[in-house]
């Protein structure tokens, strides 16, 4: 019996896990939504293949209280650093790099690499006081 209820706690954990936030992957769609919404805009440049990337976006963005933040204040937008279109304004400077813009682009924020939860969540919280 210890073990069912053991899988049914499992099970319902891994359905109601975040799947993330909502990304726009190119950034015309992402920044008529922010100006759409009146929202800033959260910006990642990564690279597939780079570990942090990876971690930021199937860890950190994963967690419940970061996605929920991200979603409720920010467009966000992921831009492959190779692949996509990248606005000039935001330098590629090493992957993954985070900017935070106002709803018009302009930056308000920087971060580049990864990092844990606590601190990404710090940073989103920080530039969002700026905007």
């Amino acid at each position: 019996m210890k073990k069912i209820l053991a899988l049914i706690f499992l099970l319902s954990a891994l359905l109601l896990a975040s799947d993330g936030p909502k990304l726009y992957h190119d950034y015309k769609s992402g920044f008529a939504a922010a100006q759409k919404e009146g929202k800033m805009m959260m910006i990642m440049i990564h690279l597939t293949g780079c570990p942090e990337c990876a971690y930021m976006e199937n860890v950190v963005f994963k967690d419940d209280k970061i996605s929920a933040y991200m979603d409720a204040n920010f467009i966000n937008i992921a831009l492959e650093f190779r692949e996509t279109e990248v606005p000039a304004k935001y330098p590629r400077i090493g992957v993954p790099t985070f900017y935070i813009t106002d709803k018009d682009g302009n930056i308000i924020g920087r971060q580049i690499g990864g990092t844990r939860s606590d601190r990404f969540l710090q940073f989103l919280e920080k530039a969002k006081s700026k905007g």
